[in-house]
């Protein structure tokens, strides 16, 4: 009896339950992508996600349904920036005892690296706005045109902040200085603090921009990448 293919599906095992995943949904026209919980898997046999709710997807019976197309992303714990995707069809949509989505178990997952941009060291001083408005005093490590490094001073504060939307802060008495959105795709504790690696939703100019008002040279990234 052939056995099912098996690259990179232990990694699965790596994402938590309750982490925030990715879910696009393919339709012949478009997609639709939306934010949801990992709930857990069934070696072999299925996934399980969240049903998304309706302030992230208000219509999400119109897109999901049995046997309809997925891709789902996932940062994996612990790896330094790796993100974990796959293609599937949904098995299931149950209502009971919780609206859950049954996804078939891949045969294969894609790993990439979420730091596939170079980064430029830097020592920027900045706050971190939190969805729940905190604000954390840290400085910006190192910056990329898509991602930053922000090294919090104190860890005790990076509790329960993975996944939370943020602005990135760099001067609150010049209003000519630009505040950036982001997302906190990793946290990893150190010694004295912890770092939190930080996804940014601004564009590639508006980086460039910032990094030349800062006097970052972009074109290092460029002829890093090359």
């Amino acid at each position: 009896m052939p056995t099912m293919p098996t690259t990179n599906l232990e990694k699965l095992h790596q994402i938590m339950p309750g982490a925030m995943v990715d879910l696009e949904i393919l339709t012949p026209t478009a997609s639709k992508r939306v934010k949801t919980e990992f709930i857990g898997l069934l070696e072999n046999r299925f996934i399980i996600l969240n049903y998304p709710s309706s302030k992230r997807l208000p219509t999400a019976s119109d897109y999901l349904h049995d046997g309809e197309m997925v891709v789902v992303r996932a940062l994996i714990e612990g790896s330094g920036g790796q993100v974990i995707a796959f293609r599937q069809q949904i098995m299931s949509v149950v209502s009971h005892p919780a609206r859950l989505l049954f996804i078939n178990y891949p045969k294969q997952v894609q790993l990439f690296d979420l730091r596939s941009q170079a980064r430029i060291p830097t020592l920027l001083s900045a706050k971190l706005k939190l969805s729940d408005d905190r604000i954390l005093d840290g400085v910006i490590k190192d910056i990329s045109l898509t991602g930053i490094k922000f090294d919090l001073k104190d860890k005790a504060l990076a509790e329960n902040i993975k996944g939370m939307q943020c602005s990135i802060i760099l001067d609150s008495s010049n209003k000519q200085v630009k505040d950036f959105q982001g997302e906190i795709c990793s946290v990893k504790e150190h010694a004295q603090g912890a770092y939190c690696g930080i996804k940014l939703l601004a564009s590639e100019e508006e980086m460039k921009s910032f990094m030349g008002d800062h006097f970052i040279d972009p074109s290092i990234l460029e002829s890093e990448t090359e």
